[in-house]
């Protein structure tokens, strides 16, 4: 409602202050200010359609990697809750102002200053009937399920939240746990893969001493390496291929959205609101060449 108040206001203003036509240039640049304002406003939500439209809908364990979409029950390993209320959740935000009035009849604010900005960065779980992958929300753009407001001893305390157990619209970057595909992790497993052999030494010999004269050659052992590598390459691809994922913001730019709001929903939404704006342009643009 903010986008179309505001180039509406500025009109309504312009009624008000009983503008003139000896006054056209302030008129113009009225029109022009809210004109500026509805553009840009039809722009975003149109943009916001487009990428809710073009992103691919997929279940979590038959989805590629890279930009998608996808819908499931959120939870968290660990109990998370909002910080006023004691809410169980998977994300909040919270404010805590001061909310001191001024005694009298009229009961005046005199007092609202922020105290106090919290929010969650946890990661959490998004499952649907395929699978289960990782979703880090940082960066996101969060549409809230759920807001609570409550005064105490002259404080007002708000919170935003998506609650724990609930649906969950997803729009973001999937890709597989980088540590599954980094040389460094797979160095470290070598190690502990070669480290564990080392304490079965029986074992170590049965497998790789090929010439049985009780001992493991240099040779030998650059085999027993080779194949350690080999066995944890294998277990990374499989644990990627098993849906492994982590859903986080596009380093490109693209819109990063966790929604409590269903995808329809947020479509119509979009769509409304860039159609009311839109009309907005065309009259605007009509009320220009009226004055110019």
């Amino acid at each position: 409602m903010l986008g179309v108040a505001f180039p509406l206001g500025i009109i309504c203003a312009a009624y008000l202050l009983h503008l003139d036509a000896t006054q056209k240039g302030t008129w113009l640049f009225l029109i022009f200010l809210a004109l500026a304002a509805s553009a840009f406003a039809a722009f975003f939500n149109y943009w916001r359609l487009l990428k809710i439209t073009e992103a691919p809908v997929s279940t979590i364990a038959a989805v590629a990697q890279g930009y998608v979409e996808l819908h499931g029950v959120a939870s968290t390993g660990k109990l998370l809750k909002t910080p006023y209320h004691g809410i169980p959740c998977v994300w909040y935000r919270a404010w805590a102002f001061a909310n001191r009035r001024e005694q009298g009849y009229s009961s005046k604010i005199v007092d609202n200053r922020l105290l106090e900005y919290l929010e969650s960065h946890e990661r959490f779980q998004l499952q649907d009937s395929t699978g289960t992958c990782t979703v880090d929300p940082k960066g996101a753009e969060i549409i809230f399920a759920k807001r609570r407001t409550f005064l105490k001893n002259e404080h007002r305390y708000v919170e935003e939240y998506l609650p724990a157990g609930k649906s969950l619209y997803v729009l973001g970057q999937l890709d597989t746990r980088h540590e599954y595909f980094n040389e460094n992790a797979v160095s470290r497993d070598v190690s502990t893969t070669l480290a564990e052999l080392k304490r079965q030494p029986q074992k170590l010999l049965n497998q790789y001493d090929r010439d049985r004269n009780g001992q493991i050659e240099t040779s030998e052992w650059e085999l027993a390496r080779h194949d350690a590598i080999a066995q944890v390459r294998a277990k990374h691809a499989m644990h990627a291929f098993q849906g492994d994922f982590t859903l986080s913001k596009p380093a490109d730019g693209h819109l990063f959205l966790i929604s409590a709001q269903s995808p329809q929903a947020l479509l119509a939404s979009y769509r409304h609101w860039a159609v009311v704006h839109f009309a907005i342009v065309v009259t605007l643009l009509l009320s220009m060449l009226k004055f110019s």
